[in-house]
């Protein structure tokens, strides 16, 4: 139940919940690639084995593939961040499982949402709707820490507080880039299409920005590194 308290006795092991999460992540993954269409031969001119012909066909919609590739990144990120959280526990409940089931409900929506944006990349609806599914992702990733934290789920000995702040300061930044996009969604949607692209540093700048306001410990170990 929501308000149990777990003990290691009776909780159970938190692998088949990450074999579930792999599985739907890898199917969201492999269908977003379906948003990138292949030409029918009667757009090769008669020539279906020219290979300038395929090239002119293909005629490739760069707003369509920077959605994909934008998705597939900002998935491939959120999973890193999802099985950091997880492997810090020492088993599960219910209630974090259905916490998890909303983080895959959040994810699984990347690939339609992504598709939309792809097609409509000057729609602020379209927009919108792509900036809310990753705020979602992100809050539901944050919402299975802060829960497992409150149940004692977490292991202290495997628990990374550097980690946790690198986790949450990607958050805001999530939080941050979605903003900006959506405000420029309404106002200049042109500009918009381009905000997505700093998902690409998202990680690395989290992980700086951690690095410089981590508080170091008395025993001269920055806060946030891991017991061994």
């Amino acid at each position: 139940m929501f308000g149990r308290t777990a003990n290691d006795e009776t909780i159970p092991g938190i692998g088949r919940l990450l074999a579930l999460t792999d599985g739907v992540v890898a199917i969201a993954l492999t269908l977003l690639v379906l948003q990138l269409q292949i030409p029918a031969k009667d757009m090769l001119d008669g020539h279906p084995n020219s290979a300038s012909a395929l090239w002119h066909a293909l005629d490739v919609d760069w707003a369509e593939l920077t959605s994909y590739l934008v998705a597939f990144f900002v998935i491939a990120q959120f999973w890193l961040v999802h099985h950091r959280i997880l492997r810090t526990m020492r088993g599960h409940s219910e209630g974090l499982a259905w916490r998890n089931f909303a983080f895959l409900l959040a994810l699984t929506l990347m690939p339609f949402t992504s598709d939309l944006l792809g097609r409509y990349g000057d729609n602020p609806l379209a927009i919108t709707l792509f900036g809310l599914n990753l705020v979602a992702i992100s809050a539901t990733t944050q919402w299975i820490h802060f829960y497992a934290a409150g149940h004692q789920l977490i292991d202290e000995r495997r628990r990374s507080r550097k980690d946790e702040l690198v986790s949450r300061i990607r958050a805001l930044l999530t939080v941050a880039v979605v903003s900006l996009a959506l405000v420029l969604g309404w106002t200049d949607t042109g500009l918009a299409r381009y905000v997505w692209l700093l998902f690409l540093i998202v990680p690395s700048l989290g992980s700086r920005i951690a690095e410089r306001v981590a508080v170091p410990t008395p025993s001269g170990r920055p806060d946030g590194a891991a017991v061994a």
